[in-house]
């Protein structure tokens, strides 16, 4: 299956895993959850190897066994690039791929702009998979009875088909529910109504899944506690993705309209000289949220961050020039004030900071962009259930220290 485009991040790579080499240029990691889902497959498949194959014993059973969730994860590997390659060959960056308990996820950076790309990224997937179940069913009948190669090409088949199979049902963040997003956008010429679409589909998913697990362990209790948990995990996973589908779909709606400057904090101008307990001062009788170095003749030099000055203990502040903990504006930390929507985040992303300095046409300072103060807006954007983020100085609420420009 393969996610929804993740929000903007810092571009450093973070390791989610054992890294198991790179394919078409996309690194690839198993998460340490794929050795319970290798647990699980050693712990379900052995009896089933034993009565398959009686010649083994019961050690060689769960060699077997494990042999089957290794070639099963590569079944799944091989699933996920198929998304890979079709979404490198229409020019979509795939950051990483990981194997996980729930399966694996290709992570690509952003999202396809016409249907017919969700659509074509979608079906590669389960086209591998239905391509791997069809190479085992030409190997299975030229094989011994009763062979170790013969059950693990049949499991192989059967488990390729049930990957395939299930990631066809209609919702997100199954390649089903990407298929039907690129129906619904192409009918209706709009992403968010297939994006809606779609997750509500993901949420009827789960809701089932638990449902129909719940049923089926009521008419066979023995050892079934352990496959509902399981299934019990995965529509939860399947509900979160739909919801996080649904934030997105808001998100898409209200972004184009976020403007640069409606996000501006006001900002005081200051000398390089200036201690840093003089700006802090000065700030807070102007009620000014940030700070901003600048030259003689007015022009940024420097941009202040919350977090730097409030790493200068109080009693130096008097000592401690305010240049001394300001961040010197190379290019990507001023921002023209005519910024909307993508053009902020794609600035962000390039440039990652705490602050960035606006300026209008002119060269003059319109204000200070806070990253902060980005993300508050877009989660507020995304509805309820979003993540919360720290609001700005003058802001209701809180999660961080107080900010020095604000007003004791």
């Amino acid at each position: 299956m393969a996610p929804p485009m993740q929000a903007p991040q810092q571009p450093r790579e973070r390791a989610v895993g054992l890294r198991a080499g790179r394919y078409f240029g996309v690194p690839v990691y198993f998460s340490p959850s794929w050795l319970f889902f290798a647990a699980y497959i050693v712990y379900l498949w052995s009896p089933v190897v034993r009565d398959a194959v009686p010649t083994l014993s019961n050690s060689a059973s769960y060699g077997v066994a494990f042999g089957f969730a290794i070639l099963l994860g590569l079944s799944v590997l091989l699933h996920e690039l198929g998304h890979t390659v079709v979404s490198l060959a229409l020019g979509l960056k795939v950051k990483r791929i990981v194997l996980m308990l729930l399966g694996g996820v290709s992570e690509i950076e952003r999202e396809p702009q016409r249907p017919g790309q969700e659509y074509l990224i979608a079906v590669a997937g389960p086209l591998v998979s239905l391509l791997l179940a069809g190479v085992g069913a030409a190997c299975y009948p030229q094989l011994e009875p009763d062979s170790v190669e013969r059950f693990l090409v049949w499991q192989l088949m059967v488990s390729n088909l049930g990957v395939m199979v299930f990631n066809m049902l209609p919702g997100l963040p199954l390649d089903g529910g990407r298929l039907l997003r690129a129906g619904v956008w192409r009918a209706t010429h709009s992403q968010v109504t297939g994006t809606k679409a779609a997750a509500w589909g993901g949420r009827v998913i789960a809701i089932v899944m638990v449902l129909g697990s719940i049923a089926l362990w009521y008419g066979n209790r023995e050892g079934g506690m352990f496959s509902l948990l399981l299934v019990t995990l995965i529509a939860i996973f399947v509900w979160a993705s739909a919801g996080q589908a649904l934030r997105l779909a808001s998100l898409q709606q209200t972004l184009p309209k976020l403007h640069i400057v409606d996000l501006l904090r006001p900002a005081l101008h200051i000398s390089a000289d200036l201690s840093v307990a003089e700006s802090i001062r000065r700030a807070q009788e102007a009620q000014m949220g940030a700070v901003v170095v600048v030259d003689g003749d007015g022009r940024p030099r420097a941009v202040v961050s919350e977090a730097s000055v409030l790493t200068v203990p109080e009693n130096q502040r008097p000592w401690t020039s305010i240049a001394d903990v300001a961040r010197p504006l190379e290019p990507g930390l001023l921002l023209r004030d005519n910024l909307r929507g993508e053009a902020i985040l794609e600035a962000l992303r390039t440039t990652p900071a705490s602050e960035y300095v606006v300026i209008g046409k002119d060269g003059s300072v319109r204000g200070v962009l806070v990253t902060a103060d980005v993300v508050r807006a877009l989660n507020a954007a995304s509805g309820p259930g979003a993540p919360s983020a720290p609001t700005g100085p003058w802001g209701e609420r809180t999660e961080r220290p107080a900010a020095p420009w604000e007003p004791r």
